[in-house]
């Protein structure tokens, strides 16, 4: 493709982004993170004179977020989601030229931009770039942290460059901490590949690379990085040198609350700190598109019987391939040593699913330089059908990718009882919006899996008046999607649609897929 070509497709890209950004709801978190960033920019510019609590606010040092609020101030209140939604998309379209920079410095220039596409139309990622605040920008830095370590190694006597580097690793690194604490430990497989190429492969080191700056300058990021980081982190202001210990420590013990008690995966449900060991693997398994997964099994193959061709194209191949598998297989082994429980789909490993692009960028990579040979052109036309396949589901299903499963998953209806599909809840927008209440008539309704606030919120932008939120037992109707929930009557976890039984009124369907409903109750 040409360049004008490359920037006209990135221009509609862009665009089907920000229309997506701009249709979504507002989902759960969005209005806490906001406050949690009022509250510390108050504080700060206060000198600590205004200081206003919120739950757990101890446990985060809201950079980002203060960010966000710092953005929404300067537009009218009616649009504060959308800004917020629009300054997230900027970060995860940034990330997204993060893996194409990654993948240019560890391969080439198009497997870069095959990976940056496939990265974009893989559903459960771009379902989350606009409204989630948390998963996203982790996602950022960690793949921005990766490149710019590589960029240190190689680079590291170039004396402009070396400080840039060790800025922006600060900066990322405190960004992302404040979000959750233990996120440097996600990059321990990256770390130990650092020590192992200085100390022993020096594959990718630069010829001049000296140690002791090497333990300087990560002296001075660890300084930078932690000014930064309590800089934002006011509850640790008091004492500097003990509170972030003494917050990080609490996250070890019984009573930290985190996250959602339930969670279901392909048909199972269970408490989220009882999930099965293999649970990302499963969940990426049916919510991976059909030519991704046959990719991996393309690669499984050429790898052993094109092992030359890799090798030939791209400078230690297997040695820069042993980082990936290593980044890909960690939140597995996570799974078998945390005591941390899991919800929300992937979300807790979201920053991994970049690197999960870079094997089908390879696989098709290969079939592209090699399309002369008929097996490769048989495997081209059968990946070229299913991302076809793929696109169709992509755009169908549009704004709500995130609720996207594969075939394998079996039929779209019957997915209510095997994944939480809109456990954001931003169709919930959509869903008041094609209500049709009496609005001279008092209407009690109750939510599941839902915020209320959000519920009423909608409903009174709706003109909604007359809408009384009050507890299932006195509602008439309930608003809800499937989340997974505890049913009181069985003391059996279940979800929402099942609970409570009913006709629905208006709902919300994407392919089929039933993602929130106004039901009345029987």
């Amino acid at each position: 493709m040409s360049k004008k070509e490359n920037n006209t497709l990135l221009i509609i890209l862009i665009t089907f982004s920000v229309y997506c950004a701009l249709t979504l709801g507002e989902t759960w978190d969005q209005k806490d993170n906001i406050l949690r960033g009022k509250i510390t920019l108050e504080y700060l510019f206060s000198f600590g004179r205004v200081d206003e609590n919120i739950f757990a606010r101890h446990y985060y040092s809201p950079m980002y977020w203060s960010l966000l609020y710092f953005f929404t101030e300067i537009f009218p209140k009616n649009y504060e989601i959308q800004v917020v939604n629009i300054i997230n998309l900027f970060f995860s379209l940034c990330l997204m030229f993060g893996i194409k920079k990654l993948c240019k410095e560890l391969f080439n220039d198009k497997v870069a931009k095959i990976t940056f596409i496939i990265l974009f139309f893989y559903p459960i990622f771009f379902g989350h770039i606009s409204f989630n605040s948390k998963d996203t920008i982790l996602a950022l830095g960690h793949i921005w942290i990766t490149y710019l370590l590589i960029r240190y190694l190689k680079k590291q006597n170039i004396e402009n460059k070396r400080k840039k580097y060790i800025f922006y690793l600060s900066l990322l690194g405190a960004l992302c901490t404040g979000i959750q604490l233990l996120f440097l430990t996600t990059l321990i497989p990256f770390f130990i590949f650092i020590f192992g190429e200085i100390f022993i492969f020096k594959k990718i080191l630069d010829s001049n690379f000296s140690k002791k700056k090497f333990f300087i300058d990560s002296f001075k990021s660890f300084i930078f990085f932690y000014l930064i980081l309590v800089l934002f982190w006011i509850d640790t202001h008091p004492n500097i040198l003990i509170l972030p210990y003494q917050f990080i420590s609490e996250l070890f013990s019984e009573s930290f609350w985190t996250g959602w008690n339930y969670n279901l995966i392909n048909g199972h449900y269970f408490l989220s700190y009882e999930a099965p060991k293999t649970y990302f693997l499963i969940y990426l398994f049916y919510k991976s598109p059909e030519y991704f997964l046959i990719s991996y099994l393309f690669f499984m193959f050429l790898y052993f019987v094109s092992n030359n061709f890799f090798k030939e194209e791209f400078a230690f191949f297997n040695y820069k391939l042993l980082l990936i598998i290593a980044l890909l297989l960690y939140p597995t082994i996570v799974l078998y040593i945390s005591p941390f429980p899991v919800y929300d789909g992937v979300r807790l490993f979201y920053w991994s699913i970049p690197y999960f692009c870079i094997i089908p960028g390879l696989t098709i990579y290969y079939y592209l330089k090699n399309f002369n040979y008929l097996h490769s052109k048989i495997c081209s036309i059968i990946i070229f059908i299913s991302a076809l396949f793929l696109l169709y589901n992509f755009f169908t299903i549009t704004p709500y990718h995130y609720a996207y499963s594969n075939i394998l998953a079996g039929k779209k209806e019957n997915n209510i009882n095997k994944f939480e599909n809109d456990y954001w809840g931003s169709s919930i927008k959509e869903l008041i919006n094609n209500s049709k209440f009496d609005k001279n008539k008092i209407i009690k309704i109750s939510s599941c899996g839902l915020n209320p606030k959000i519920v009423k919120k909608y409903f009174l932008k709706k003109g909604y008046s007359n809408i009384e939120m009050v507890h299932p037992h006195e509602s008439e109707y309930i608003i809800m999607t499937n989340r997974t929930a505890l049913d009181k009557k069985t003391e059996k976890i279940s979800n929402c649609f099942n609970i409570f039984k009913g006709e629905n009124i208006f709902e919300v369907r994407r392919n089929n897929l039933l993602l929130s409903t106004i039901r009345k109750i029987n």
